[in-house]
């Protein structure tokens, strides 16, 4: 069995939301395009469809990852990885007075 070749003339289409503001809302990120957005008091559920984050600010996010490692592809460890990566250095938006701090 061989893995189909992907079609270079496919292009991937996202749902584009820019510098979109986002409260207390569960946001699938599968299949979107987040560019400059902010999410507060949100929870991110990641998983291996793409997406696109860019230049996002978060507070008080919670992030839900629901993604397949597969035995015998390497990728998929490699994949995650890379979304616990982009987790790790996401920039928090500036606190706000009175709000609550981080546990």
């Amino acid at each position: 069995m061989t893995t189909p070749t992907p079609d270079p003339t496919h292009q991937l289409q996202l749902t584009k939301f820019d510098a979109r503001t986002f409260v207390g809302q569960t946001i699938h990120l599968a299949g979107g395009a987040f560019i400059n957005c902010t999410f507060d008091s949100c929870t991110l559920v990641l998983s291996n469809t793409p997406f696109v984050l860019q230049g996002g600010r978060f507070a008080r996010c919670n992030w839900r990852i629901e993604y397949d490692v597969l035995w015998g592809a390497p990728e998929t460890r490699a994949g995650l990885r890379r979304v616990l990566d982009m987790i790790d250095s996401a920039p928090e938006a500036p606190k706000t007075e009175g709000a609550a701090p981080k546990q």
